[in-house]
């Protein structure tokens, strides 16, 4: 048995990945999101604003009582959740909308990273980390200060994790992934901003003009497929496109 952890499940990549992960009959699912708790397929959703450090502590206690005594195979948690928000100059922001966006795109994934190591010690032969990261993380974009920020953190967080792994001689691997653009909600709010506050509106409008988006379940396939191959390790840092061309390049 294999368990998965997926956040962000409502809609576009974390909603495609729960659903591949949930096909396979040999595999626990627990979601974290803002929907209110629910039976799903292969496990259960449990309600989580990831903006609510307490609440993500409770429900953290909750999974661990869903998995205690139990062993897998291996153990996967994705972090998958993020926000855009807010967009443009930073003197424009609302105090409050900065914090949201650094506690859920950065705290949270590193939070659960905590509560997720902690809770399947000894209770997974293997571990896995996917920080669902940005190339936005890489190479600044005006306008998206919070978001740059926070997923350049979550790069760098990827990788000290992964050297305590391997320091310690532990079976965890942590990968912080960039997945490329897909054509998700979240690239219809980057598209609705004025280009006084996003000057690459064009750009990104251009992008799903002609196509260029790739479709979730398609970036949700090749994601778990390099996972399940056991791809997804070596540099902590890793982009899904560079490795979708080196596997082409390899045929």
């Amino acid at each position: 048995m294999n368990l998965y952890i997926v956040t962000g499940t409502t809609q576009g990549l974390g909603k495609s990945i729960a659903a591949q992960v949930a096909e396979a009959p040999d595999n626990e699912l627990i979601t974290l999101g803002r929907s209110p708790d629910a039976p799903v397929r292969g496990g259960a959703h449990l309600q989580l604003d990831l903006a609510d450090t307490k609440a993500l502590e409770e429900v953290f206690d909750r999974i661990e009582l869903r998995i205690r005594g139990k062993r897998y195979a291996k153990a996967v948690l994705v972090n998958n959740a993020g926000v855009v928000s807010p967009v443009g100059p930073i003197e424009k922001w609302e105090a409050g909308e900065l914090e949201r966006s650094l506690a859920v795109n950065l705290v949270a994934p590193m939070l659960l990273m905590r509560r997720f190591l902690r809770a399947t010690e000894g209770q997974a032969l293997l571990r896995r980390v996917i920080n669902i990261s940005s190339g936005a993380g890489r190479r600044p974009i005006a306008g998206w200060a919070a978001y740059c920020a926070a997923k350049a953190g979550l790069d760098m967080a990827s990788r000290t994790v992964a050297l305590d792994a391997q320091s310690k001689r532990k079976a965890v691997e942590v990968v912080s992934l960039a997945p490329g653009v897909i054509d998700t909600h979240m690239q219809g709010v980057v598209r609705s901003v004025g280009v006084e506050d996003f000057p690459d509106l064009d750009r990104f409008k251009e992008l799903h003009a002609s196509g260029q988006l790739r479709p979730a379940d398609d970036v949700a396939r090749d994601i778990l497929r390099f996972e399940a191959a056991g791809a997804l390790k070596g540099d902590a840092v890793l982009d899904l496109r560079e490795l979708l061309n080196a596997e082409s390049a390899a045929r």
